[in-house]
């Protein structure tokens, strides 16, 4: 009996954990690994429209972003120049089932970009994308033979309002 409440208890927690907002970004490396940038500062909401979903601003706060290491935070926020950026801005974002256009910037570069999105429950939706690095203007992504892939892929859990 405390075995089954214990895995209750766990999958509960799981669940919850799932649901609350924020943004990891999946960083793959050249020759071999990768990390994680991850942030729980996310501003703004997606709302329901019609059958669709949209978001008129959705914001990331660069200073909060986190790798798991202190140096490699510091070469993050550096590279996305974050005292002249400091966040990472998403606007116009309309999809419906499932797809769906937005445009973003990042170091006031601005680019369209397609997603796909899944609603977790009445109060959050998982957006998933892909972004080219070299569309921004980053160079320089290496460190002792080891450099950033191009592309990276973002998912973000938001907020869903009404």
């Amino acid at each position: 009996m405390k075995l089954m409440a214990t895995i209750i208890s766990l999958l509960i927690s799981f669940s919850l954990f799932a649901q609350s907002k924020g943004i990891k970004v999946f960083v793959d490396l050249s020759p071999a690994g990768s990390f994680e940038i991850v942030s729980s500062n996310i501003k703004g909401k997606v709302k329901k429209s019609g059958a669709g979903l949209i978001a008129d601003k959705i914001t990331a706060s660069v200073k909060d972003f986190s790798t798991g290491l202190e140096l490699r935070d510091h070469h993050t926020k550096e590279k996305l120049e974050y005292k002249t950026y400091p966040k990472i801005t998403i606007s116009n974002a309309k999809g419906q089932g499932g797809k769906g256009q937005a445009m973003i910037e990042v170091r006031s570069v601005k680019k369209a970009i397609s997603f796909s999105y899944k609603e977790l429950s009445a109060k959050y939706v998982q957006v998933n994308f892909n972004l080219n690095l070299k569309d921004f203007q980053f160079s320089g992504l290496s460190y002792m033979g080891v450099g950033v892939k191009d592309t990276v892929k973002v998912v973000a859990t938001l907020p869903l309002g009404k």
